[in-house]
C-alpha cells in the first residue's frame, strides 16, 4: 500500500477538491494522510483520511481574514489587495507550512507529496536539493502563467498589435506584482531556498513540481505557444450528489432563476456584487437566489423576488438556473458550466480576472471587468444573457467538453505511474 500526502492550504476553493482527490485515493486503496487546517479536520476524518494539522501560523481560519490580511477592508486598488494576499495568506506561511511538511515526509515514509496550488510549504522541498519523494501541484485556482499567444488580462491575440499588447499587458503585469514577488522570495531565501531568477508569481509555481496537474478544461484556458512540460489538465474536480438532490420547495418554474453568489472567500463585503444585483434585477420578472457562501446573511438586502440562503449546494440550483452571477470563482464557474449554465461575472480579486477573462474569451457569459459593478450592469448583463442564446450555446458546448472528462480517474492514474517510476524521470 503507497503512502500518499495530500496537503492543502486552508481555503475552501482550495482545499474542498484536495479532499475529494485524497478520498478518491484512499478509496482506490492508498494509504492517504490530509494535512491543512484544524478547520478541515472533520471533513477529512469524514473521507477515512488521517488527518494531520498544519503547524503554526499555517494552520488558519479562512473565514477570518481580517486577522490574516493587514488592511483588507482599505485596500482601494486590486494590484495592492493582491499583492497584499500574496504576501500574507501565501508567502508568511511557507516556512511553517514547510517545515510540517518535511517532518511529515520524515516520519511517515511518505511516498509521493500531491498539494495544491496554493500551498506554498513545496517550494522549499524542491528548491534545497535534498531528498524527497516525487511532488505532485494541482490547479484549483484559474491558471496565472504567461504565454506569447496571449494578454493574462484580455486574452488570446496574435495579431501583430496584439503580440506587442500582450508582452506589454505581461510586463504591466509583472510590474505591479514585483513587490510581491520581492517579499515572497526573500522569505524563500531565508529557508536557503534560492529560485533561478528570482520568485515569479507567473512561473514559479506551475514550473517548479514534477507534474502540475490543471484542475480544470482545457477548453476553457488560453492557447499556448510554449506548454510547460509537466504541464496537464485533468478537468474540473465536481462535488458529486448522494442520490437524488432534492429541488428546492421555493423554487419557482415560471421564472428564470438567476443564481448569486461571491464565494467563500471574498464574500466579506455583499455590496461588492450580491445587494448591487438584487437591486438591480428588482424589478425584473425573474426569480434571484443568492446564497451567502456558508456565512451570515445579515448584510444582505433581499429584494421581493429573492431568496437569500446562507448556503446552498450548487448542484440543487444549478440545474434549474438560467444565469450564474459571480465574482469569478473558478471552482463555482466550471460547475456551473458542467451545467451548461452561462455566466455574468465581476471579479478583481485573488485569481477572479483570470476567470472573467475566460468567461468573456470562450463566450460563455459577459464579464463586467470590475469587482464592483452597478446594479445598471449587472441588469444589463443578466438580461442580454437571458435574451441572446448565444451565450447558453457556448456554455452547454463547454459543459459538454467537460463531461467528457474524468478529473478523478485521470488523476489516480497519474499518481499510480509516479509511484511506481519514483526513481525515474517522471
Amino acid at each position: 500500500m503507497s503512502k500518499v500526502l495530500v496537503a492543502a492550504a486552508p481555503l475552501a476553493g482550495h482545499a474542498g477538491p484536495m479532499l475529494i482527490v485524497a478520498g478518491f485515493l484512499r478509496q482506490q486503496g492508498h494509504d492517504v494522510l490530509f494535512s491543512s487546517s484544524d478547520f478541515f479536520r472533520d471533513k477529512a476524518e469524514a473521507r477515512d483520511l488521517r488527518f494531520l494539522p498544519l503547524e503554526g501560523n499555517a494552520n488558519y481560519d479562512y473565514r477570518q481574514l481580517g486577522e490574516l490580511i493587514p488592511g483588507l477592508r482599505t485596500f482601494t486598488s486590486p494590484i495592492d489587495l493582491s499583492n497584499s494576499y500574496v504576501k500574507h495568506m501565501l508567502g508568511d506561511r511557507i516556512p511553517d507550512q514547510y517545515r510540517g511538511l518535511r517532518r511529515i515526509i520524515d516520519e511517515e515514509n511518505i511516498d509521493l507529496v500531491m498539494t495544491d496550488v496554493g500551498y506554498w510549504g513545496i517550494f522549499p522541498l524542491l528548491l534545497r536539493n535534498e531528498p524527497r519523494p516525487p511532488v505532485i501541484s494541482c490547479g484549483t485556482t484559474a491558471p496565472m502563467w504567461h504565454d506569447p499567444a496571449f494578454s493574462i488580462l484580455t486574452g488570446p491575440d496574435e495579431t501583430p498589435e496584439g503580440l506587442k499588447r500582450n508582452l506589454e499587458d505581461s510586463r504591466k503585469w509583472k510590474e505591479g506584482r514585483a513587490p510581491a514577488d520581492i517579499y515572497v522570495d526573500e522569505v524563500l531565501r531565508k529557508l536557503d531556498a534560492h529560485v533561478p531568477g528570482g520568485f515569479d508569481l507567473t512561473d514559479t509555481m506551475y514550473s517548479l513540481p514534477d507534474l502540475f496537474l490543471q484542475l480544470g478544461a482545457e477548453e476553457f484556458e488560453f492557447p499556448m505557444h510554449n506548454r510547460r512540460p509537466n504541464l496537464r489538465f485533468v478537468g474540473p474536480i465536481l462535488p458529486k450528489s448522494k442520490g437524488l438532490v432534492e429541488e428546492p420547495s421555493w423554487l419557482l418554474d415560471s421564472k428564470p432563476v438567476v443564481f448569486v453568489t461571491q464565494g467563500t472567500l471574498a464574500n466579506f463585503d455583499f455590496n461588492q456584487l450580491v445587494n448591487p444585483a438584487l437591486t438591480g434585477l428588482a424589478g425584473e420578472d425573474v426569480q434571484v437566489v443568492v446564497t451567502a457562501g456558508g456565512g451570515p446573511v445579515e448584510s444582505i438586502v433581499a429584494a421581493g423576488n429573492s431568496i437569500v440562503e446562507p448556503y446552498i449546494p450548487y448542484e440543487q440550483i444549478l440545474p434549474k438556473t438560467s444565469v450564474f452571477v459571480t465574482n469569478g470563482g473558478y471552482n463555482g464557474v466550471q460547475q456551473a458550466l458542467s451545467y451548461g449554465v452561462p455566466v455574468v461575472s465581476a471579479g478583481a480579486s485573488e485569481d477572479k480576472p483570470q476567470v472573467c477573462a475566460r468567461v468573456r474569451w470562450s463566450g460563455v457569459g459577459i464579464d463586467l471587468r470590475t469587482g464592483v459593478p452597478t446594479p445598471e450592469q449587472i441588469r444589463h448583463a443578466v438580461l442580454q444573457v437571458l435574451r441572446e442564446p448565444s451565450f447558453r450555446d457556448r456554455a452547454e458546448v463547454l459543459g459538454a467538453s467537460i463531461a467528457k472528462t474524468n478529473a478523478l480517474k485521470t488523476i489516480s492514474e497519474i499518481v499510480e505511474r509516479s509511484i511506481s517510476s519514483k526513481d525515474e524521470e517522471l
